[in-house]
């Protein structure tokens, strides 16, 4: 039975993984990361699915598409830079995010609503906190400084606040509207490795 490796997540806009792209050149230039994530790949996980058998994408993407039909739109902003993992050799790096209206909480509410549907289908989903990001690169060597990172981050010259912006702190590329959610499958050894083969509205 052929197999699948599939995910649920956000795409970003063109405008912020151009933003992304610019942030991850200069922090490629001060801390080591094994593997950095293809642009064309930089997205934000909902659901980690794994192998999935081929005869049950329909099934899944029936829950996805009733799931995402609950949501309004809403606005994201990419905020700064972290690390999971030891703080001198971390595993991931990463992007933060925030919502931007008040008072927040459809990103968390949107995870828990597609978790539900899965199970109810018969999906196995993770049991660990859900902790929205973007990743950026994985594995990091050994030495690695926190405070490189910040300053590479604030010091990439990436970012065109607009006049009179909400956030002027917050370069406009940063902000997206997430809209649909959508179904990846994963292609391991090739760059970029993500296909969407589903995407799902938002319609409320």
């Amino acid at each position: 039975m052929e197999n699948f490796r599939l995910f649920l997540g956000l795409r970003l806009s063109e405008a912020a993984t151009e933003y992304l792209s610019c942030k991850m050149q200069a922090l490629s230039e001060a801390v080591s990361f094994r593997s950095w994530v293809h642009p064309a790949d930089l997205h934000v996980t909902l659901h980690f699915l794994g192998d999935t058998p081929v005869a049950r994408v329909d099934a899944l993407s029936a829950a996805a598409a009733e799931a995402a039909a609950e949501f309004a739109p809403f606005a994201l902003a990419l905020t700064e830079a972290g690390t999971f993992g030891p703080r001198s050799a971390p595993r991931v790096l990463w992007s933060g995010l925030a919502e931007l209206a008040e008072p927040g909480g459809a990103l968390a509410a949107l995870h828990a609503a597609l978790g539900a549907r899965l199970s109810a289908s018969g999906f196995a989903t993770e049991a660990r906190p859900f902790r929205a990001h973007v990743t950026l690169a994985r594995g990091g060597a050994a030495g690695f400084s926190p405070a490189a990172l910040e300053a590479a981050w604030r010091g990439a010259a990436c970012d065109t606040p607009s006049a009179g912006a909400a956030q002027p702190e917050l370069a406009p590329p940063a902000v997206w509207t997430a809209d649909q959610v959508t179904l990846l499958r994963t292609h391991l050894g090739r760059r970029p490795s993500y296909e969407s083969i589903g995407e799902f509205p938002f319609s409320r």
